[in-house]
């Protein structure tokens, strides 16, 4: 029952840590930005323009939404930024006897990132922070504690002539080159890509104006009964109360806004937290140059 009981809490805890991986300055941007009132063509336009070829999962490459348009050339600002923390009550006696723990996780990232060439180019800079009581931190990590961690780091995607193919450094800054398959790139990199893929590139949403309404309050367009949506939904921010608005600009996607927060009580275990992801779009001049591998 005990065992039951901590691997039930772990996957809760572990929830909200990939919550956190998944910024700041391109969240403001995205709230402020006010987006256009549009038609429905230029909506299906401005939604399969946000498209790009690339599939991290089953590692194949896919053709631009409209296959008439020009290669898609743009670039996305993503920012995240995430603060939780949860708390869980001892239990004593009977068959199960539990201390208290305490955690909290406050996580920014800005992520840069450029498609153009046949190419990605993923620029990810962030702040994980983590704290907890000394018991719940070895249950969840071990004897090597706190996993917080900051830097910054680049991967690049390559889709050209129907390949997909990954570029990352090894530990010792040597480029090196992946074929189809994200295997043998850091963890970190592989959520964080994985995240970017299905958000950035909202040409699911062509054909979806008539579920979408324009708020003036929330300057842009959410879905008529208030509920999350999109390829992004409640994982865009790890929050099923997530809102979630798009932001049409001169007839392109200008920007994606999400804010949730979370308060919830279950079983012993306090859960809370609020979090911000924008998404801010710049089309045009833009480049990408693959590294060289040795």
């Amino acid at each position: 029952m005990k065992k039951i009981w901590y691997a039930a809490m772990s996957v809760a805890l572990s929830g909200c840590l990939l919550v956190s991986f998944a910024g700041c300055g391109a969240v403001s941007k995205a709230k402020s930005m006010k987006g256009d009132v549009v038609t429905e063509d230029v909506w299906n336009s401005a939604m399969a323009g946000t498209s790009f070829t690339a599939s991290s999962g089953s590692a194949t490459a896919q053709t631009v939404a409209d296959e008439t348009a020009s290669a898609p050339n743009y670039k996305a600002e993503y920012g995240y930024t995430l603060k939780t923390s949860v708390e869980t009550e001892a239990v004593e006696g009977g068959i199960v006897s539990v201390e208290a723990m305490q955690m909290s996780i406050d996580m920014k990232a800005n992520i840069a990132i450029v498609v153009a060439d046949s190419s990605v180019k993923f620029t990810i800079d962030y702040d994980f922070k983590l704290d907890g009581s000394e018991n719940l931190m070895k249950l969840l990590f071990g004897e090597d504690g706190n996993p917080s961690e900051k830097g910054k780091k680049e991967i690049y995607l390559s889709y050209a002539d129907g390949a997909v193919s990954y570029y990352a450094q090894d530990e010792n800054g040597a480029w090196q080159k992946f074929s189809g398959s994200l295997s043998g790139i850091d963890t970190l990199l592989q959520g964080v890509l994985e995240t970017c893929e299905e958000t950035i590139d909202q040409s699911a949403l062509v054909g979806a104006f008539s579920k979408y309404t324009y708020n003036d309050e929330l300057k842009g367009y959410a879905l008529v009964n208030g509920e999350t949506s999109g390829s992004l939904g409640d994982d865009f921010i790890g929050m099923a109360s997530a809102n979630l608005v798009y932001k049409i600009k001169d007839g392109k996607l200008g920007a994606i806004y999400s804010s949730a927060s979370l308060d919830s009580t279950m079983a012993g275990m306090k859960m809370s937290g609020s979090g911000e992801v924008g998404i801010v779009y710049t089309y045009g001049g833009q480049s990408v140059t693959l590294p060289a591998v040795a």
